[in-house]
């Protein structure tokens, strides 16, 4: 009984001199092993990140909402059991806030790694998804202006961009 209370008293002193288990944000570098994982749990969990720094790399991607409103994006493709609701392929990332101009996005609309890629460091800008509605798609992979979807994306606060030149060991499309 003696023990298990020094024990306790031993704990109790440990969390109150190191503010109750909580410390330093913990920062995380997404690598192609870990980007999907770590994106998903960042959707369903922000606040869990909100104090941390990221650093990923990505591509550049122009998401155009129904009302011709553009939204620079971080973006990997994805499997569709994530992200949309038409059963394709989607892309999976942040909306992009930042003080300096990003690079533009290439070869959007082709399905490859042909993209412009970049090296990013920032923190989520808020625990608020950004809902941005857009025309679905088609079968045939045309936009579709009768159907819309939503998609809802966390906002990053660029802290440092710099654009990659050989992305090829880097993933396009990435997976659980």
């Amino acid at each position: 009984m003696k023990k298990n209370l020094s024990l306790l008293l031993a704990v109790l002193l440990c969390f109150s001199c190191f503010g109750c288990g909580k410390g330093k944000a913990k920062d995380y570098v997404l690598t192609e092993d870990t980007f999907f994982l770590l994106m998903t749990n960042m959707q369903y969990y922000p606040e869990q990140y909100l104090d941390s720094t990221l650093e990923f790399d990505c591509f550049t991607y122009a998401l155009t909402d129904v009302n011709d409103q553009t939204y620079i994006c971080g973006v990997r493709k994805s499997s569709a059991e994530y992200g949309c609701t038409c059963g394709r392929d989607t892309i999976i990332g942040f909306v992009l806030e930042s003080a300096e101009p990003l690079p533009e996005p290439r070869n959007q609309s082709a399905d490859n790694g042909d993209k412009t890629w970049v090296h990013l460091t920032g923190k989520l800008k808020s625990a608020e998804k950004t809902e941005i509605t857009i025309h679905a798609y088609r079968d045939d992979g045309t936009i579709d202006p009768d159907r819309n979807e939503v998609i809802s994306f966390l906002s990053f606060e660029v802290a440092s961009c710099d654009l990659i030149e050989d992305a090829s060991g880097l993933q396009y499309y990435v997976i659980k």
